[in-house]
């Protein structure tokens, strides 16, 4: 199967490897160097820099959500020690295991890192954590043009300038690698690396974090969630209050008292200092409860336009594959996106994954290059075909029970981007 993430390599008859394409140039570029080709089938090419350290003890592609928990489970059970990496689209995650414990925890993806992190439970204001950042960033610069003293780490930096006690810092420390943790298990695309290596340079702060413990939670968390996520489509929707003679259960007592109709779900977990799963676990209860209805945010920009979209996607998908029927809804809407001559050119390098869904920078790259007066309208025009295209598909392909919760689920789902649908303007191809 031909790569479409623009990362494909071309062996020619002489041995000699060429990139094609622009990213696999990249990744290249950035291995320059001598490397160990190590035995593999012909269908894999697998190669070690010359100075790598350790070896590399399994690897694999990541297919679907909570593909990783096996490996986890298994350098839990077999006590090893060493260092699992996580690479996809969003970022890079590695996680250091010593004998059934999680010790460290490094990320890449920025929502993922420490400031985000006290900022999302409400540690930080956006402006302190500006303030920081720019103090944490000259330090690096000042390093760089060897100055003297040492560039301090952001945590340092919130601690001197007062923001933050130690006291606040280092659980919340404790939470972020926890919450790394949860997101790789969510990981639907990707690869992963374990490497019986253990750099004692990478680990900030050494954490104790049991890895069973920590997967048992992680797998309950995906399983509730997307039961949540049926009410709280995600945590830029806006729970409104309704006049009740019931009383929620202690739990939701206090979110409720931050209810006001104007905050969103993100917001009220930021004020209470509570992060997306647990503020989410909350409104869902209020919502069954009937306490709060839940409003969908007027969206703006095109990359949140693919979010709001990409769970009905993903449900059909999924739906389809339980029953045996994925590559039938597959086939069909590559057909569809061919057939029109624009999805093509809008989804280059940006999907549909595995699951169907769309990479959002990527689509908001191709927009540019696309859309007529009104950008936001035009995509949210075209995605609300694709997936309307997708569910018809379905009629033919699933029961007619499923066929119903589908309409319904993404007529939810859509619901977001209806202003954008209903609204009169210019929605040409520039």
């Amino acid at each position: 199967m031909a790569a479409t993430n623009g990362e494909s390599l071309r062996v020619d008859a002489t041995g000699t490897i060429h990139p094609v394409g622009r990213v696999a140039s990249q990744q290249l570029r950035s291995r320059t160097g001598e490397f160990e080709l190590l035995p593999s089938p012909g269908e894999v090419i697998l190669a070690r820099s010359a100075g790598m350290q350790g070896s590399l003890k399994m690897c694999g592609e990541i297919r679907t959500p909570g593909a990783l928990c096996d490996v986890v489970s298994l350098a839990t059970q077999a006590q090893w020690v060493g260092e699992l990496v996580v690479v996809a689209a969003a970022g890079r995650r590695s996680f250091f295991f010593d004998r059934g414990l999680v010790i460290s925890v490094l990320t890449t993806v920025p929502d993922e890192r420490l400031g985000e992190m006290l900022y999302r439970f409400g540690v930080l204001t956006r402006e302190q954590l500006e303030e920081i950042v720019r103090v944490t960033t000259a330090s690096i610069t000042a390093r760089r043009a060897e100055r003297p003293g040492s560039p301090r780490r952001l945590g340092e930096v919130a601690i001197a300038l007062g923001h933050v006690t130690s006291e606040q810092l280092y659980p919340m420390m404790a939470r972020q690698a926890e919450e790394v943790f949860y997101a790789a298990l969510h990981v639907a695309n990707g690869t992963y690396y374990f490497f019986d290596r253990l750099d004692e340079s990478q680990i900030v702060r050494r954490h104790n974090l049991n890895a069973g413990a920590l997967l048992m939670e992680g797998a309950r968390r995906m399983d509730e969630m997307s039961y949540f996520r049926q009410k709280v489509p995600n945590e830029d929707w806006i729970p409104v209050p309704i006049p009740s003679a019931k009383k929620p259960g202690e739990d939701a007592v206090a979110v409720l008292a931050n209810v006001d109709g104007r905050r969103t779900v993100a917001e009220i977990g930021r004020l209470m200092g509570l992060l997306e799963f647990e503020v989410t676990r909350a409104i869902f209860q209020l919502v069954n409860g009937g306490h709060v209805q839940m409003l969908a945010p007027c969206l703006s920009g095109p990359e949140a336009i693919v979010e709001a979209i990409n769970p009905g996607l993903v449900e059909i998908h999924a739906r389809c594959d339980a029953l045996g029927k994925g590559t039938e809804i597959r086939e069909g809407l590559a057909r569809f996106a061919t057939g029109t001559g624009v999805y093509d050119t809008l989804f280059m390098n940006a999907g549909p994954a595995s699951d169907g869904s769309l990479q959002s920078e990527g689509v908001s790259r191709n927009l540019v290059a696309l859309a007529g007066v009104d950008p936001d309208a035009w995509l949210a025009q075209l995605l609300s075909d694709y997936i309307h295209f997708a569910l018809f598909q379905t009629e033919s392909l699933v029961p007619r029970e499923v066929q119903g919760v589908l309409h319904a689920r993404v007529s939810e789902i859509l619901r977001p981007v209806r202003p954008l649908l209903d609204a009169p303007a210019s929605r040409g191809v520039a």
